[in-house]
């Protein structure tokens, strides 16, 4: 019988452990950001996600102001457990060797950690309240652009902070630079155009702006994600025959039936006439293939919304097309025409069926004739 290190099968269980809670913490804060929460909700789903996923007592959220000689404590934990935002700018002295909270917002240090503040930090520096673990790491977009910081500590508890609990947090806290980023980008997005007036979905211009973000997430990150294309089958035999205001009714039925049956951080557009598009964060093979089945389900058991259509027992039926990014360089351009091509074949050999899924590097990683 092999023998195995009992230490190194714990360590490996809880990387798994943290690894899913990071992507757990992701798709909450994405969830948030489509749903349409406030930033300080948004701040707050942040710090909480940090407590109860990683286990800090305490968590604060610190960002730089523009002069950028200051930071701001946006939003945190105070003593009694409750939120608490500091209002005054806290000097940073960009001269290295300051003080290490300083050190990480200048990126003379990529991270601190100790398990012994007391003994570390000046008198000048000490904490209003019995702090003995603490932990701050850089809040960042891109690999220069340092936008803050995530600090942590545990009170007076005993808890050690690690160093695998610091590589989490990292790992947290490069996400999260990612998503305030994002969230303000959706925000100034939405001061435009950029929903569908008949269906309330996305639109061609936000669907393509945030494929571009979440490629580029997935590549810096090495993440998975998934695109999927759905064109509604004979679409103008329904125009033709039942007139235009028919197939509107069939566009918004199929546009609720899309929404319905996808998660709170996927992203649904409608990119063209009877042309939808789905966009699939934290999304790998197997994943998808539940998605498409779904989906597939779904429109087969559905009535048509327009009454003569039922009578006549016609069924609304779609075609989709899959691609998914498995790593790698690539375009979002690129991933969108694989996702195309899926469709093409899926329309060419039959229709009311997914084409072949095909991954970033164009190979075929499904093909189901249903």
């Amino acid at each position: 019988m092999p023998s195995f290190d009992k230490k190194k099968v714990q360590l490996l269980v809880k990387q798994q452990k943290l690894q899913a809670q990071e992507i757990l913490m992701y798709q909450k804060i994405l969830e948030g950001i489509r749903g349409g929460l406030k930033f300080n909700s948004f701040l707050k789903l942040i710090v909480n996600s940090v407590r109860k996923g990683l286990g800090f007592k305490r968590a604060g959220v610190f960002l730089m102001e523009p002069d950028g000689k200051s930071v701001r404590l946006i939003l945190g934990i105070d003593k009694k457990g409750r939120f608490e935002a500091n209002k005054e700018k806290i000097p940073i002295n960009t001269a290295p060797g300051v003080n290490h909270f300083a050190d990480v917002i200048n990126g003379h240090k990529k991270f601190f950690y100790s398990n012994d503040i007391p003994h570390r930090i000046s008198k000048k520096d000490k904490f209003r309240v019995p702090v003995y673990n603490n932990a701050v790491v850089p809040l960042q977009f891109g690999e220069q652009k340092i936008i803050g910081a995530i600090a942590v500590d545990n009170l007076n508890i005993d808890r050690p902070i690690t160093k695998s609990d610091v590589v989490s947090l990292m790992n947290y806290a490069t996400q999260v630079g990612l998503a305030i980023e994002s969230f303000q980008s959706h925000q100034r997005m939405l001061s435009l155009s950029f929903t569908d007036s008949m269906t309330g979905l996305y639109n061609r211009r936000f669907f393509d702006k945030t494929l571009a973000q979440e490629v580029n997430r997935c590549q810096r990150y090495n993440r998975h994600c998934s695109l999927m294309l759905i064109d509604i089958d004979h679409f103008k035999r329904v125009n033709d025959t039942y007139g235009h205001d028919a197939g509107d009714e069939i566009i918004q039925q199929v546009a609720g039936i899309l929404q319905k049956n996808v998660r709170g951080l996927d992203v649904v557009s409608r990119i063209g006439g009877e042309e939808f598009a789905i966009i699939l964060p934290e999304t790998p093979p197997n994943n998808v293939n539940v998605v498409v089945e779904r989906l597939l389900r779904e429109f087969r058991h559905t009535k048509p919304i327009v009454k003569i259509m039922a009578a006549k027992k016609e069924a609304i039926t779609v075609s989709l097309g899959v691609a998914i990014y498995r790593g790698g360089s690539v375009s979002p351009q690129s991933l969108f025409k694989l996702a195309d091509k899926s469709l093409y074949r899926a329309k060419r050999t039959g229709r009311d069926k997914s084409g072949p899924h095909y991954d970033n590097y164009g190979k075929i990683t499904a093909f189901k004739k249903g």
